[in-house]
């Protein structure tokens, strides 16, 4: 390495301590280790105690109630003064466990420091750590990117000589130090954000490649060969998302696939550090974040067509450049419902197995027992195998000989690696093995994680007994004590303003809508109305929430509950209506000192009831709760409604809208996501619980029935996507029956012409990209069973999003009753369109 370049760190038992007190940059990421779900006890560093504790989410949880609540008594009393705000947090005190300083060091040392050196958060602070010694960013203009353009060419052109320009790689040298990025941002938020400005880029590769090799070093003998191989399909197969360009792997000396051993890769990765740091972190550094979009566009097209390196998609899933939460490795569908929590955490550990040091696959290595690691080694190498189908450039054969290799290594009869699939289950994929699709291993997914639950929870009850060896104390601190007081002060002044307002609501005053209110509403929000509001199930909920704050959430519940009576049968009609009467009929709402109801309009309720002995013996008759519904209608929509609109809160929920719509429009931004699609949609659709759960159900006539009819009453196009999904895996099945080619091109012609070209309008009747619409359309001669891989992947993404609230539905009102509640809300969707229809043609008959 250079002599201009700076050292990558090393941690040892030895200086662990020191760097504790003095490297900030440490810390971070070491605690980022120490919070992993693998450890089911979250121990922390504290850099202002130079302590460790227990981590308590309760000092988080109050600093956001304190701010939160701060932040909407200001700006809600600036907006709408009559505004009275929900009574705030009482007490911002909170108790930490804290741990003994030197016995957790030396328990540090012996059980967790050994795997926080052989993982990905020690592989990136010794990354972060040389990036941040690089230097700050310098203000450039987009004028300016055309002069730096040659100078970052040759800059990646000395990289590979034998000779460094050290002008370039002694940044800062000849100009006033600027502002670090990292010292206002902390360092590993910093290096975050530099591995968000490598994705989609050569430069992404090129990190994966460095901890890729960072990684090999840790592996034991057994699996390193397994690891190299993978490794090389990676970076030099053509059809790969991390695939780099031939000129690349030449200079670097990697174009032989002998080349691909550990010590050739470790003397390549001194030059990998130096491309990455002294060449993307100097260009990193040299734009602000907010520069970084507008000069893109000039350098990084140039400077990947000098390098003939291609600018590959993003691999979803587990690209080391996204900054994403977790997603599980292996997924489940009718396991334990007791169960459900830990297979939760297991999920996550798998998925973040790298960046624990494989603390979890360590422990299943060390049991002494061969099926637990089989089945660890096997939701790993699946997780690969997912990934094939979620990059854009599909390699079809790569994805049979994995398919292949993964039955013959852990589902055949005689693996060596067996996972103890049993029979049924290991000939259902070996019937399906050629071709293969995404979902071919789902139930020997599901088999390798009931495995696996059986160590995970041995293990975690050994680590939640670990801390108690170290000597604890309980200490009392207070969250944001300096906001807190300002928000006591605000709330007093607001009490007396509080009780008037309650006054005021006991005795509404008659009439229409309160123009003050409404006056205060901005003016694009004007035109909104209840109905249309009830319609947005996402407002909704924020409405809800919003009356609640305002102690004023039973008029809303009120009136859906009796909308909710006016669809029951006969058979819930009586129970609901006694419901009703007794929670809302009452002292307690609609009687009582805070009645949304003037007295008059309690007394006309009233006398409709037939006065309060017939009330207490008697149904509430339909004409009296419609009467109700009107008036909550009308008080909601002339009191809460304005108020709901001009909140702060709906204001910038609604420019946020707006603001994705305009970074939608931008070129560069619309180029990116182009480039992305599958991490959107098909990326995800392998690596979710729910994702084998929904395909099971599909698979399921009743289910599948029962889906398609929730989906019809809340759009045409959903049952569409669901169809056509079945259409394709029907498809896929004659793919597997080995029919000939007419039958296959006669079954592709009918799909298309029935979801993505019909002839009825629109032509496109699924929820897909237009251009991946086009693209199955220009590709349908060439037949193959993966001619609709992006498609489906796309709708079922979309079904995705509606699968939590149908078998919520379907919890909530039992498998019994669930056909009888969607026919009904079927029947009520198509009254609404007849009569909908009805009144256009009248309207078009008046005109």
């Amino acid at each position: 390495m250079s002599r201009m370049f700076p050292d990558l760190p090393e941690i040892t038992s030895e200086n662990f301590e020191q760097s504790l007190s003095s490297d900030h940059t440490f810390t971070e990421f070491l605690n980022d280790f120490l919070l992993l779900p693998v450890f089911a006890v979250a121990v922390r560093y504290d850099g202002i105690s130079a302590g460790f504790e227990l981590l308590d989410h309760t000092a988080v949880h109050l600093s956001r109630q304190i701010r939160t609540a701060l932040h909407e008594i200001r700006s809600r009393t600036l907006s709408d003064p009559s505004w009275i705000p929900a009574e705030p947090v009482r007490d911002n005190s909170y108790a930490v466990t804290r741990l003994d300083r030197d016995q957790t060091i030396q328990w540090l040392k012996r059980d967790r420091l050994p795997f926080f050196l052989q993982s990905d958060c020690y592989f990136e602070f010794r990354l972060a750590k040389c990036l941040c010694q690089l230097g700050g960013p310098v203000s450039v203009g987009a004028s300016s990117c055309q002069a730096l353009q040659c100078d970052e060419v040759c800059l990646m052109r000395d990289f590979f000589s034998e000779k460094t320009n050290s002008r370039f790689i002694s940044p800062n040298t000849d100009r006033s130090e600027p502002a670090d990025r990292s010292a206002a941002n902390g360092a590993r938020r910093t290096f975050l954000d530099f591995k968000k400005s490598l994705v989609g880029g050569p430069g992404e590769n090129i990190l994966r490649l460095w901890m890729d090799i960072e990684r090999l070093k840790t592996l034991s003998a057994k699996t390193k060969s397994r690891y190299l191989g993978w490794m090389k399909d990676q970076y030099v197969m053509s059809s790969s998302a991390a695939a780099l360009s031939e000129q690349l792997l030449f200079r670097l000396g990697l174009n032989s696939t002998t080349c691909w051993n550990e010590k050739r890769l470790q003397d390549v990765q001194p030059r990998l550090s130096e491309i990455l740091l002294l060449y993307w972190g100097h260009r990193f550094h040299l734009f602000p974040s907010d520069q970084w979009q507008i000069c893109e566009r000039v350098l990084s097209s140039s400077v990947c067509t000098e390098l003939c390196v291609p600018c590959l998609p993003v691999c979803a899933s587990v690209s080391v450049c996204a900054d994403t939460g977790p997603q599980p490795v292996c997924v489940c569908s009718d396991l334990r419902v007791e169960d459900g929590s830990e297979i939760q955490t297991l999920l996550e550990v798998l998925q973040t197995e790298s960046r624990s040091g494989f603390f979890f696959t360590c422990f299943c290595q060390n049991s002494g027992q061969q099926l637990w690691e089989n089945a660890v080694y096997f939701c790993s190498e699946l997780l690969q195998y997912h990934q094939l189908f979620s990059q854009s450039r599909f390699d079809p054969y790569r994805a049979q000989r994995t398919a292949q290799l993964l039955y013959a290594s852990y589902l055949s009869s005689g693996a060596q690696m067996s996972i103890g699939l049993n029979e049924e289950d290991r000939r259902a994929v070996l019937l399906r093995l050629s071709p293969p699709f995404e979902d071919l291993f789902d139930r020997a997914e599901e088999h390798a994680l009931s495995v696996l639950l059986e160590p995970w929870t041995l293990l975690s009850e050994r680590l939640r007994d670990a801390p108690h060896t170290v000597s604890q104390w309980q200490e009392v601190r207070y969250a944001e004590a300096e906001l807190f007081q300002t928000l006591q002060t605000l709330y007093k002044r607001t009490q007396s303003r509080r009780q008037q307002e309650r006054r005021t609501a006991a005795s509404p005053a008659e009439g229409g809508r309160a123009p003050d209110l409404w006056s205060k509403v901005p003016r694009e929000f004007r035109g909104v109305r209840l109905d249309s509001l009830l319609r947005n199930r996402v407002e909704l909920q924020h409405f809800l929430s919003f009356l609640e704050e305002n102690s004023a959430s039973l008029e809303l519940q009120c009136w859906l509950d009796v909308e909710q009576l006016k669809k029951s049968d006969e058979a819930l009609l009586e129970e609901r209506n006694t419901s009703i009467k007794d929670k809302y009929l009452s002292s307690n709402f609609l009687f009582g000192p805070g009645s949304p109801a003037t007295a008059e309009q309690q007394m006309k309720l009233l006398q409709m009831c037939g006065g309060w002995q017939r009330l207490q013996h008697e149904c509430v008759s339909l004409s009296v709760l419609t009467e109700l519904q009107s008036l909550l209608h009308n008080r909601l929509e002339t009191r809460w409604l304005p108020l709901f609109l001009s909140s702060s809160q709906f204001i910038t929920r609604q420019q946020q809208k707006v603001t994705d719509v305009q970074c939608e429009q931008q070129p560069v931004v619309r180029q990116r996501r182009r480039r992305h699609v599958w991490k959107a949609s098909g990326g995800l659709m392998s690596s979710s619980q729910e994702s084998v759960a929904l395909r099971r159900a599909l698979s399921n006539p009743v289910t599948c029935l029962q889906f398609q009819k929730f989906l019809s009453v809340r759009d045409d196009l959903l049952e569409n996507d669901l169809l056509f999904w079945l259409e394709v895996q029907r498809y896929k099945d004659l793919c597997h029956s080995r029919c000939d080619d007419v039958t296959l091109q006669r079954k592709v012609s009918i799909i298309i012409s029935c979801f993505i070209s019909s002839s009825v309008p629109p032509a496109l009747q699924i929820h897909v990209p237009p251009d991946a619409a086009q693209r199955v359309v220009s590709q349908q001669r060439a037949l193959g069973p993966y001619v609709f891989r992006e498609t489906q992947a796309c709708v079922f993404d979309e079904l995705l999003k509606h699968w939590p609230d149908f078998m919520a539905l379907r919890s909530a009102v039992g498998e019994d009753e669930l056909q009888r509640v969607l026919d009904r809300e079927r029947r009520s969707r198509t009254t609404e369109e007849q009569d909908h229809s009805s009144s256009t043609v009248r309207l078009a008959k008046t005109e």
